[in-house]
């Protein structure tokens, strides 16, 4: 996977940890990253300029990743409203990871960082697209892995993707999918 052109926005408090997730990304051939450390200096930027990947720290003073996530997915007028988010954090109780997947964002991966580890999730996020859901309630990547049957009354809310994508003659081949990914 070419990640050459990919922009990422890097949210961390430490500094230490911004120049370590840098330097990963740049082991990955990721050389335009943007670097922010406060979610007050990332919502000015995110305002501005369009990034490819989110990447947040999940505990940060006065404000954390999660409720960086919830804002980001709260402002449908934004340019990086369905951009794909990592939260990162070294605590990932059942209860946090809800709380990320919750407020919208894509995964949560554990600290300490290995790069193998994401490398694989911003390739799978590259393969695996979901359908992004704006509810009353929640915005955010569809939340469902599994595909089980819909209990019995309830209407596939999907129906009219699930057509479009069903049929043949709106296939993409091979050279425009490999021209998505640079």
């Amino acid at each position: 996977m070419d990640l050459r052109k990919t922009k990422v926005l890097l949210v961390d408090d430490n500094p230490q940890s911004l120049e370590l997730m840098t330097q990963i990304l740049l082991g990955f051939r990721v050389d335009k990253t943007s670097g922010c450390r406060s979610p007050e200096e990332a919502r000015e930027l995110l305002t501005s300029a369009i990034f490819d990947l989110i990447i947040i720290d999940g505990e940060m003073p006065n404000e954390d990743g999660i409720s960086l996530t919830r804002h980001i997915r709260g402002e449908p007028n934004l340019p990086n409203f369905t951009a794909p988010i990592i939260v990162v954090s070294g605590h990932t109780p059942a209860e946090k990871v809800i709380r990320a997947r919750d407020a919208g964002a894509n995964m949560i991966v554990k600290k300490p960082i290995a790069p193998a580890v994401l490398l694989s999730r911003i390739e799978w996020l590259a393969r695996n697209s979901r359908e992004f859901v704006t509810t009353s309630n929640y915005c955010g990547p569809d939340r469902r892995f599994q595909h089980l049957p819909l209990p019995e009354g309830l209407p596939e809310r999907r129906a009219d993707t699930i057509a479009l994508t069903a049929n043949p003659e709106r296939a993409m081949s091979q050279d425009d999918v490999d021209a998505l990914f640079g």
